[in-house]
């Protein structure tokens, strides 16, 4: 390496650096937004807080992503006649909202024809499941082998993983910057989330759903 090419690549760190930096309220911001609308119960409900998650180890220099997770409750209705304890709220589904900020490991393959392997995003997905655990992970938007064979653009935007056959977990994503204030987050995020989550049929419902809303498409079509 030349003396002009470290020089050229140290600044290049720099510069990124300087863009996180610059970001980083903003994406504060935006994360703190979206978690205080779904805790309102406003678009969901009742919700549990799953905790949350950050992509890489504690001795990175860098989380390259960060996920809040959430289920989503009915409450019984409660009988007139019989008394005691209230029941237990049922679990309709969980939420999974990841900032993608870039890949954890280089992309080897570069057949992989996915939108957000090449720019920072926001990742809004969902699975229609009872299992307690059962949610959206970081780690499943890495190109690796058993999540390349398994997420599948299901159209409009909309993207799926099946599970015997069947689309049951899903998701959309929206570069980052689309999102410039809370009047973008509650059109192009929240409302649309909140419409396919309730939907019997996610597939059937994204072409009008996500009508206008700009989601992140297969690099090839």
């Amino acid at each position: 390496m030349t003396d002009a090419e470290i020089i050229e690549n140290s600044r290049r760190l720099f510069r990124s650096a300087e863009n996180l930096r610059r970001s980083a309220p903003d994406l504060s911001a935006l994360m703190d937004s979206l978690w205080e609308a779904v805790k309102s119960q406003e678009y969901f409900g009742p919700i549990e807080d799953l905790g949350d998650e950050g992509a890489g180890d504690e001795d990175d220099w860098l989380a390259t992503g960060y996920a809040y997770n959430a289920k989503v409750l009915r409450r019984p209705e409660l009988s007139p006649v019989k008394r005691g304890r209230p029941p237990k709220p049922i679990q309709l589904g969980t939420l999974t909202f990841i900032v993608r900020l870039c890949n954890i490991e280089e992309v080897e393959d570069k057949s992989v024809d996915w939108p957000w392997l090449d720019q920072a995003c926001l990742i809004l997905g969902w699975r229609a499941s009872d299992a307690p655990n059962d949610y959206w992970e970081i780690e499943n938007f890495e190109p690796k082998d058993e999540n390349v064979a398994s997420i599948a653009h299901a159209g409009s935007g909309l993207w799926a993983w099946p599970l015997n056959g069947k689309y049951y977990s899903y998701f959309f994503s929206i570069p980052i910057f689309a999102l410039r204030n809370e009047h973008d987050l509650k059109k192009y995020a929240l409302r649309p989330l909140k419409a396919l989550f309730d939907s019997e049929d996610p597939v059937a419902a994204a072409s009008e759903v996500l009508k206008h809303v700009p989601t992140m498409q297969p690099l090839t079509r």
